[in-house]
Order: C-alpha cells, then structure tokens, then sequence
C-alpha cells in the first residue's frame, strides 16, 4: 500500500495546535488581533522578508524600501491584490506562496496596522 504524505504549511500547522489545545474555546476573528491566523500571519510576514521593505509595528519591521504598511489605507482586497499579484517594485507572491498564506497575512496585515 503507498501512502502520501501531505505538506502543511506552518500556517495550518499553528491554526491546528490552536483548535486541538481548545477545541471548546469559541473561534477568533482574522482580523481580531489575538487569534492564531494572527500568529500564523505575522511569523509568515517574519519568514517571508517583508520586514527588509515594510515598516509595520506590530512586526516590528521597519523597512524603507516599500511603504509603511501602517497607516496604509489600502481595503483588504487592496491588500490581498498587491501581496498576490505585486505592483512597481512589490513582487508577486501568487505561485510562491499558497492561496492560504497570502490569505493569512493578508488578514494580519489589515488586523495590526497602526491608523
């Protein structure tokens, strides 16, 4: 019998440890500040570079490069756009990263902003 063995990325990995270690908890939003798709969001912001352009206090990233992602006034779509397809000096990320991780840091993008 051959079995497969499925890659999960590290962003699925933290959101299954979170939902085993309190499967009765009741289930944060996105974009809530607190939540595992944050945590998961903000270390693939870490692993991913964005740092070496964006400045972003939550991150602690303060990168000159590409524009301030606090303060930005870009909507979420916004946001999800430029991170998957880029823009001027941004690269794509669509093709690099899964549909899930750009989904992923897109919500933690938009979640801690600094206005």
């Amino acid at each position: 019998m051959n079995f497969k063995i499925a890659r999960i990325p590290s962003a699925g990995l933290a959101i299954l440890a979170a939902a085993l270690a309190a499967p009765f908890a009741p289930i944060a939003s996105a974009t809530d500040g607190n939540s595992a798709d944050t945590a998961a969001g903000k270390q693939l912001f870490e692993d991913w570079g964005c740092a070496s352009c964006h400045a972003l206090k939550d991150a602690g990233a303060t990168g000159l490069v590409g524009p301030s992602l606090d303060g930005s006034k870009l909507s979420r779509d916004e946001t999800l756009s430029r991170i998957k397809n880029g823009q001027g000096a941004m690269p794509s990320f669509s093709g690099l990263m899964t549909d899930e991780e750009i989904e992923t840091i897109t919500n933690y993008i938009v979640a801690v902003r600094a206005e």
